[in-house]
């Protein structure tokens, strides 16, 4: 009976750690920018209010000292905290001896150096139109990117330009998966993820270009009993200690008079925490409970739960995106999706841990009924047939209208159902994370030199 019981649990093991090497969406809520600006169009102040934009040189020069007791305060906090923290190798952590450049920053923060990390902004949906010099997404990635980010209109901003707060913040939320993250373990082939001290990567696949970025992006902080016995190196994920590190740099960042960069680090919190609203962002095998997993690993069935899986969390995407697009395209804001993201707000106040717990665990109770929603209403071929691959198949501009010849008006109406739960649980966390940048911050000379 022991050896049974073993077995099932390596075998298990073995269907996490196959699942996750496998490729999946590279982004969880397709375009963070647009998904945000239903809320942020009806936020009090926001939408009319403007900052300056600052060269990030400014805002390190400007404060190293209050930098260093940041860092210092929390990388404690982490240790303390945040389970599996690796802590930072102290030839990384920010000192007020050394210049306060870009370089030594992004080390502290343990990101991915090679971005451009430019002032730019993503115009909105209401102001297609904009003035400044446009920036192709090569500019800002060394991603190839997805549809989302090829079909958005991108500016740079010059040093001292009035720009919307709101554009800053929705721009913002994008950022993280600009690359942010990708190649920071020891074994991801990269310098700086040979000095980060995160180790080797716990899963994900390091051979896709965006896999190395989903520890940093997935918080599995509810795994039952046995997923944690036999594959421990799931609980090495990192959402947490980002959203607390972004968190504080913006709270830095206004308390010290330098509104741009305090809303564009909000905006980076914001897009973790928009992560983890995500069912497939929370647990591994959203509708397989542990005995069907067992049961399929016995049958020698795990490659085939895995694809449906990845399938799934690739359609549910790819929808979600599309019928956003054409509300937000047409100005629909009367749309059940852009008023599940905006009508369902609160400005409660957060403590990161209990905070990033609750929506976890929320997330994890939505996804069997989010999972069994997806089986219902789209067609079988693309999410009940393992030899069908999502990826790559070219049928993400037509995942609409392949739901409606399926299941007709019925299906678009439960799968929008489906989707608008969890967009009203993305707008009630999004809200109280935004007004964290809120109250004194929204001065009317906000735009003042």
């Amino acid at each position: 009976m022991k050896k049974v019981r073993t077995d099932r649990a390596a075998g298990y093991g073995s269907l996490l750690a196959i699942l996750l090497l496998l490729p999946v969406p590279a982004w969880s809520w397709s375009d963070h920018a647009s998904l945000v600006w239903p809320l942020l169009r009806l936020h009090p102040g926001i939408a009319q209010t403007s900052v300056i934009a600052e060269p990030m040189e400014r805002f390190l020069e400007a404060e190293p000292q209050a930098i260093a007791d940041t860092l210092s305060e929390l990388e404690l906090w982490a240790i303390q905290t945040v389970a599996h923290y690796p802590p930072t190798p102290e030839d990384l952590r920010w000192g007020v001896a050394a210049e306060p450049n870009r370089e030594r920053f992004f080390a502290a923060l343990r990101v991915n150096p090679t971005l451009p990390y430019r002032l730019y902004v993503r115009a909105s949906p209401e102001n297609a139109v904009t003035s400044g010099e446009d920036l192709p997404w090569a500019a800002l990635s060394f991603l190839r990117g997805g549809a989302s980010q090829h079909s958005s209109h991108y500016r740079q901003l010059r040093e001292g330009e009035e720009v919307s707060v709101a554009e800053v913040l929705a721009s913002a939320s994008d950022e993280p998966d600009f690359g942010m993250d990708i190649g920071l373990f020891d074994d991801n082939g990269t310098d700086f993820g040979r000095r980060y001290g995160f180790g080797d990567q716990p899963f994900g696949n390091p051979n896709l270009d965006y896999g190395s970025q989903a520890p940093f992006h997935m918080g599995f902080y509810h795994l039952d009993w046995l997923s944690r016995v036999a594959q421990p190196d799931l609980l090495r994920t990192f959402p947490l200690w980002r959203i607390a590190l972004f968190g504080e740099l913006a709270e830095l960042a206004f308390r010290t008079g330098h509104p741009y960069w305090g809303w564009r680090f909000l905006g980076w919190g914001l897009h973790y925490v928009g992560d983890l609203t995500q069912p497939y962002h929370a647990m591994p095998l959203p509708g397989v409970d542990t005995i069907d997993a067992l049961w399929s690993v016995m049958q020698g069935k795990t490659g085939d739960m895995v694809q449906l899986v990845s399938n799934r969390h690739g359609v549910i995407e790819s929808y979600q995106y599309q019928r956003l697009k054409q509300a937000l395209d047409e100005a629909d804001w009367a749309h059940p999706i852009l008023r599940a993201i905006a009508d369902d707000t609160s400005d409660a106040p957060l403590d990161y841990e209990p905070f990033v717990l609750q929506l976890t665990e929320e997330s994890v109770a939505a996804a069997p009924a989010f999972d069994e929603a997806i089986e219902m209403f789209v067609p079988p071929r693309l999410v009940g047939d393992a030899r069908f691959e999502w990826t790559g198949s070219g049928e993400e501009s037509n995942i609409i209208e392949l739901v409606r010849g399926y299941s007709g008006a019925t299906g678009i109406d439960g799968l929008d159902a489906a989707v608008v739960v969890q967009l009203q649980r993305f707008s009630t966390v999004a809200s109280r994370w935004i007004a964290r940048g809120g109250n004194a911050n929204l001065q009317d000379d906000a735009a003042a030199p």
